[in-house]
C-alpha cells in the first residue's frame, strides 16, 4: 500500500542539508574497491582472447602453474557447466544464466576481443599478469560480425547455434540466425503517409559507447573454511551479484554474502558479474582471499557498453505541422549474448508525440562485441536523437518554431500510446511551455555562427522492489539502512524523506547501505529509481515507527489508540 499524506508545506524536502557521506569522500576516507585489503590477500589477473571470434581448441596452463609466486590458475573447466537456465531479472526481462556464466569465462568459443579465457592468483598483480601471459591457448579463428547490418545479412557468420531471444523490458521473437525482433503498431500506416503533405526518410548509425565510469570493476573474494563466500565489490546491486554468483557457481544464496563498497560511477554498467566468480574460485583453490582489479583497457574491452545502432525512420506531416504517420526501424547491438535495450529504445522513439499511425520494428542483434549493458536511459538516446533530428528538419522546412511544433504534436494525458494503453500524466506540455516562456529561449541569439538547440525526449521511471530498515535510538536519532547502493547522493535523499516523515532533522538520520545479510532484498540502483522506489520503503517504515510510538505512548498514558 502506497498511501501518502503529503503535508501542505514540506519542511525538509526542497532544502540542501549536508550530505552524510560528503566529508569522507572529500577527505579520502570513503572506501572504494581499491581501498579494500585483507591479510594474506592474493591478486588475480585474467588472460583474455585477442580474437573477436574463435573456437578454443586447447589451453595449456602448466607454465603459469609452475611460475614462482603463483597460487592458483583457473579455466572454464574449474567452473560448473551451466545448462540453459532462464531466470527473471527485473527490467532486464529474462536472461539465460548459461550466457552469464559463459561471458565470465569462455568455455568452447570466444565471442569478442577481451573475452576471459583463464585467470591466475599470485603474490602480487605483476606476478599474476606475467604468469597469465604464459598460458598457451590454441585457437581456431572464425569470421566475426562487428555491426548490426553485417550480422543481419544473408550468409552472415552465426554466433550461436541457438539463443534465448532478448527480453529487456519486453520480449522479442527470434527472426534471424543472429537477431530477434519486436514489433509495435497502431492505426493504418499506409493511409497515414497518404494523408501527409511532406514525407521525409532518413538513416542514422550510432557507435558503441562505453559508460566510462572513473572506477573500474574491482572485487575481493574470500572462500571461508566453513564454505561461506564473502565478496566485497563496487556494484549497483549487491543482491544481483549474490544471485548471479549463486547460479553460476551452483551455491546456495545463503552461502554468499556480498558487501557493497562505495561505487566510483556505474551509469548502468555495474550490476552484473564479470571477474567476481573468477575471484571466488581462485580463492577457493588457493585458500586465501583474492583481489582482482580490471585496468582501463580490460574494462573497455570486456564489460558492457551501450548498443551501437542502425536506424531508419520515416515521418509524415501536414503543412500545418501535424504529424500523421511515423515508421521506425531500429537495429540494436546486443553484443555476444542477447538482451540489448531494443524494447525501451524503439518504444521511446516516438512516445512523446501524438501520432495516429505508427509502425515500429526493433531488432536485438548478436555481434562479436561484449554483451551490452544499460547506459542512462538504455536504448533511448539513439532513437530520440534520430527522431529529434528529423523533427528539427521538418520545423525548418515548414518554417515553424521548434517548441510550437512539438507542442502541437505533444502527447497528453489519455492519448493512446503505441504500447497499447492511455498516456498517464507525464507533464510534457508543461515542460515545453516552460521552455517556450523561458528567457533563455526568447533571448536574441546575438551574432553569426551561433544557434540554439532543442530536443524533447522521453524516458520511463522505474519502481521494482526496495527494502529499508529504520531503527530509533534511545537519544532520538535514527539509523537508516537501505539495500540500494548510493551512486548519486541517495543516502541524503532517503534521509530527507525519513526526516520529513518523522518530523526530525536530516542530521538526526544516519543512513547506510546494507549488505545482503543486513537488509531485505532490493533491486539494483538503476533506472533513476532509488529516491522514488526506495523512498517509498523509507516512508512506509517511518509510518510504522510513528504507529508503534503512538501505541507505546497510549500504553503510558493509558488511553485507547
Amino acid at each position: 500500500m502506497n498511501d501518502y499524506v503529503i503535508p501542505e508545506k514540506l519542511r525538509v524536502v526542497g532544502t540542501t542539508p549536508i550530505r552524510p557521506d560528503g566529508h569522507d569522500k572529500v577527505t579520502g576516507r570513503a572506501k572504494f574497491g581499491d581501498d579494500f585489503h585483507l591479510p594474506g590477500m592474493l591478486h588475480g589477473k585474467v588472460l583474455r582472447s585477442p580474437h573477436a571470434h574463435a573456437r578454443i581448441k586447447s589451453i595449456d596452463t602448466s607454465h603459469a602453474e609452475a611460475f614462482p609466486g603463483v597460487h592458483a590458475v583457473v579455466t572454464a573447466a574449474d567452473f560448473p557447466k551451466i545448462s540453459s537456465n532462464v531466470i527473471d531479472a527485473g527490467e532486464a526481462g529474462q536472461i539465460d544464466m548459461q550466457d552469464v556464466a559463459d561471458n565470465c569465462i569462455a568455455r568452447e568459443k570466444v565471442f569478442y576481443d577481451g573475452h576471459a579465457v583463464a585467470a591466475v592468483a599470485a603474490d602480487n598483480a605483476h606476478i599474476a599478469e606475467e604468469a597469465a601471459n604464459l598460458i598457451q591457448v590454441d585457437y581456431e579463428l572464425l569470421d566475426p560480425v562487428m555491426d548490426v547490418r553485417s550480422a543481419m545479412a544473408d550468409n552472415a557468420p552465426v554466433l550461436h547455434d541457438d539463443f534465448l531471444p532478448g527480453a529487456f523490458l519486453a520480449p522479442t521473437e527470434k527472426a534471424l540466425p543472429n537477431a530477434s525482433k519486436l514489433e509495435l503498431a497502431m492505426g493504418d500506416i499506409t493511409n497515414g503517409f497518404d494523408e501527409a503533405d511532406i514525407v521525409i526518410e532518413r538513416e542514422f548509425t550510432t557507435e558503441t559507447v562505453h559508460q566510462g565510469y572513473i572506477e573500474t570493476h574491482i572485487v575481493t573474494a574470500q572462500w571461508g573454511a566453513n564454505g561461506m563466500v564473502t565478496v566485497w565489490t563496487t556494484t549497483q546491486g549487491q543482491f544481483a551479484i549474490r544471485d548471479q554468483l549463486a547460479l553460476v557457481l551452483e551455491l546456495p544464496m545463503s552461502a554468499i554474502i556480498v558487501i557493497p563498497l562505495e561505487i566510483g560511477g556505474g551509469f548502468g554498467g555495474k550490476d552484473s558479474i564479470y571477474i567476481d566468480p573468477l575471484a571466488v574460485v581462485l580463492s577457493k583453490q588457493s585458500g586465501r582471499p583474492v583481489k582482482m582489479v580490471m585496468n582501463r583497457a580490460e574494462t573497455l574491452r570486456a564489460t558492457g557498453p551501450s548498443s551501437g545502432t542502425y536506424i531508419k525512420a520515416r515521418l509524415g506531416v501536414k503543412t500545418d505541422g501535424t504529424l500523421v504517420a511515423a515508421e521506425f526501424h531500429g537495429a540494436y547491438e546486443a553484443g555476444a549474448y542477447s538482451g540489448g535495450p531494443v524494447a525501451p529504445g524503439v518504444s521511446t522513439a516516438l512516445t512523446r508525440y501524438n501520432i495516429p499511425n505508427i509502425k515500429i520494428e526493433g531488432y536485438d542483434v548478436l555481434v562479436n562485441k561484449p554483451k551490452v549493458k544499460p547506459y542512462r536511459a538504455p536504448g533511448a538516446t539513439p532513437s530520440n536523437f534520430a527522431v529529434e533530428t528529423m523533427i528539427d528538419e521538418l520545423c525548418r522546412e515548414l518554417k515553424l518554431d521548434p517548441v510550437e511544433f512539438r507542442l502541437r504534436n505533444a502527447l497528453t494525458t489519455g492519448d493512446r500510446l503505441v504500447l497499447g494503453f492511455p498516456c498517464p500524466d507525464i507533464g510534457g506540455v508543461e515542460i515545453l511551455k516552460a521552455v517556450q516562456n523561458h528567457a533563455h529561449y526568447q533571448s536574441d541569439i546575438g551574432g553569426p555562427h551561433r544557434g540554439r538547440g532543442l530536443a524533447y525526449g522521453f524516458w520511463f521511471g522505474a519502481g521494482l522492489p526496495s527494502s529499508a530498515d529504520l531503527m530509533v535510538n534511545s537519544d532520538g536519532t535514527v539509523q537508516l539502512c537501505s539495500g540500494s547502493p548510493d551512486m548519486s547522493g541517495t543516502r541524503i535523499t532517503l534521509a530527507m524523506q525519513a526526516a520529513e516523515a518523522l518530523g526530525i532533522e536530516p542530521s538526526d538520520i544516519f543512513p547506510s547501505v546494507g549488505d545482503t545479510t543486513s537488509v531485505g532484498y532490493s533491486f539494483q540502483t538503476v533506472a533513476s529509481r532509488t529516491t522514488f522506489a526506495t523512498g517509498i520503503a523509507v516512508y512506509q517504515a517511518a509510518q510504522d515507527i510513528l504507529a508503534q510510538m503512538a501505541e507505546r505512548a497510549a500504553l503510558i498514558w493509558q488511553i485507547a489508540t
